[in-house]
């Protein structure tokens, strides 16, 4: 089966508390488990994420129309990235979470403004992958950041 990839970017209605945080993430990480999916989220302290899901185009299509597009606690969603995939880059991450500071987002190719509504401009959308392997470099990079993913 081809793999497929999908990055979107959202704003929280409000902000989540680490609780709520872990939770959604246990309930991805069960859901996308079950379904064949990895993947990664970024969550700044002001409400903004980015998320990367990979897999079955079919997969991950009916998931973000049947229930990421309605999901009320998040607005301002837009697609950055929607294309086949040659290979996974969150393969061990049934969905790595990492922690964003509005200045660690500034280190992504594209970054504009952070009170715009849109902060990862998709000008990267024509080079294949370039804003999926710079997510991928941004959540490995070495101390002292770090990552943060539990299975």
């Amino acid at each position: 089966m081809p793999l497929h990839y999908l990055i979107y970017e959202s704003r929280a209605t409000r902000l989540f508390t680490e609780a709520e945080l872990a939770g959604l993430l246990e309930r991805a990480r069960v859901h996308n488990a079950a379904r064949g999916l990895t993947g990664l989220l970024l969550y700044a302290s002001d409400g903004r994420m980015v998320q990367v899901l990979e897999g079955e185009r079919a997969t991950i299509h009916a998931l973000h129309h049947n229930h990421i597009a309605h999901d009320p606690r998040h607005q301002q969603l837009r697609t950055l990235a929607d294309e086949p995939l040659d290979r996974r880059r969150f393969a061990d991450w049934r969905m790595g979470y990492r922690a964003a500071s509005l200045e660690l987002l500034t280190q992504l190719k594209g970054y504009s403004n952070p009170p715009e509504a849109t902060f990862v401009v998709p000008t990267l959308a024509w080079l294949p992958y370039a804003l999926l392997d710079k997510l991928s470099q941004y959540v490995q990079c070495a101390p002292p950041c770090s990552r943060v993913e539990v299975t």
